[in-house]
């Protein structure tokens, strides 16, 4: 069993041996010179060695003064770090980092992470945004926040679980709508939005049973589905919209649904987290991000339902 002294004591001695003087020691210690050199003698006898050596105001160190001092000096010096690292470690676990695919970032979390923000004080969290599927694992991030097939990322040391599947639709705007696909015209003759990372424009219309006239022949390709969107608002053309995206603008009446049925997903938006274990910021952060998602979900169904909007389940 390790024996253990007085560490007010060992304080004593090793701020009068730095010092060179019991009055310094005293002073540093806040408290009085009587009671800085009531510890030492008390050391000295536990020790039975003497370890100053008073002459007046001098203070020499003994050979086992000079050996306890040295292994204190460094004992305190450890301590004085591993408290350091103690605290940042403290301070940096109320730091987030956390790695976003670009369309989700500015679609639908920068309109909301303030909320957790504001309910978390303390808290504080950096968002980058990132080009979807570019998880740069070379580089330490406490979340990340992409869409993809579940299960295909292993191997990459992340633990991966499913926030949501969203509803694809296809959306344009009311005017376009109605001067290109009205009196049964087949959208394959219009002008399609495309996204160059997810074109499931096919599958879509062969699941829904929604007769698309044969492959389309105005294509205009973007690397993001957020640009799509953003085109089809202003009256450019149709595109597949992620209703998780997409909901504010069907909303609004910015963008309609001119075939009234959506297609539930094959992929989903995914949370990774690092292995090790998660700090109590990690942890909010994930459980606040999983209930806003299921709300969002169930405000994107009931608006779905109120336009008569059918959706289409996977087999």
């Amino acid at each position: 069993m390790r024996r253990l002294h007085s560490l007010t004591a060992l304080r004593a001695f090793e701020a009068v041996s730095r010092l060179k003087s019991i009055s310094a020691a005293a002073e540093e210690l806040r408290v009085t010179r009587p009671a800085v050199s009531k510890q030492v003698k008390q050391l000295e006898a536990t020790l039975g060695v003497q370890l100053l050596v008073r002459s007046g105001n001098a203070i020499q160190l003994t050979a086992a003064g000079e050996e306890l001092f040295d292994g204190l000096r460094r004992s305190f010096d450890l301590m004085s770090a591993t408290l350091a690292a103690v605290g940042r470690f403290a301070r940096e676990s109320q730091r987030l980092k956390i790695l976003v695919c670009r369309d989700f970032a500015s679609s639908w979390l920068a309109s909301r992470v303030g909320t957790f923000l504001v309910e978390n004080p303390g808290v504080s969290i950096e968002v980058t945004a990132e080009k979807n599927g570019n998880l740069r694992l070379e580089e330490d991030f406490d979340l990340r926040i992409f869409y993809d097939t579940l299960g295909q990322n292993e191997g990459t040391g992340l633990v991966e679980s499913e926030l949501c599947r969203w509803i694809d639709l296809p959306v344009c705007t009311d005017a376009f709508a109605r001067r290109y696909l009205a009196n049964g015209r087949k959208p394959n003759a219009v002008h399609h939005l495309v996204d160059a990372n997810y074109d499931v424009w096919d599958e879509w219309s062969a699941l829904t049973g929604t007769p698309s006239g044969g492959p389309r022949k105005h294509i205009t390709i973007f690397n993001e589905t957020t640009l799509c969107l953003s085109v089809a608002k202003s009256g450019g053309g149709l595109t597949i919209g992620d209703s998780f995206l997409s909901l504010p603008a069907i909303t609004s009446g910015e963008l309609v649904v001119p075939y009234p049925v959506g297609l539930v997903s094959a992929q989903c938006y995914l949370l990774f987290r690092p292995a090790r274990g998660a700090s109590s910021a990690i942890r909010k952060f994930a459980a606040w991000l999983q209930d806003a998602v299921r709300s969002y979900q169930a405000t994107v169904l009931r608006t779905l339902t109120s336009r008569g909007i059918r959706v289409v389940e996977r087999n």
